[in-house]
């Protein structure tokens, strides 16, 4: 595969796992990251200009997908602790509601 190859290929798993981020489906944009690491890894230092251009706004992708991924994560948490509170709460109210 040539170089301008690997990188659209790049350019559409890193799409797909926009696409997967963006629908909160982390198990598949982890997955299709995986696949897409070893053509990121392939890829030699030397790059056209529209390659590396198309390697910065994959980048930037990326990092909006890792600033998504630590607010669904900070959400998470709070959802998890959330439903823990409750568990603890139902827990009393049934102790008490025995006596």
């Amino acid at each position: 595969m040539d170089a301008q190859n690997r990188i659209e290929r790049i350019w559409q798993f890193t799409k797909a796992i926009e696409q997967a981020a963006a629908v909160g489906e982390w198990q598949q944009a982890a997955q299709l990251a995986d696949a897409r690491s070893p053509l990121l890894m392939s890829l030699g230092a030397q790059q056209t200009p529209a390659a590396l251009a198309q390697i910065r706004e994959i980048q930037a992708i990326d990092g909006r997908i890792s600033q998504a991924a630590q607010v669904a994560q900070r959400d998470l948490g709070a959802e998890y602790q959330a439903s823990m509170r409750a568990t603890r709460n139902v827990s009393q109210y049934q102790r008490v509601a025995q006596f």
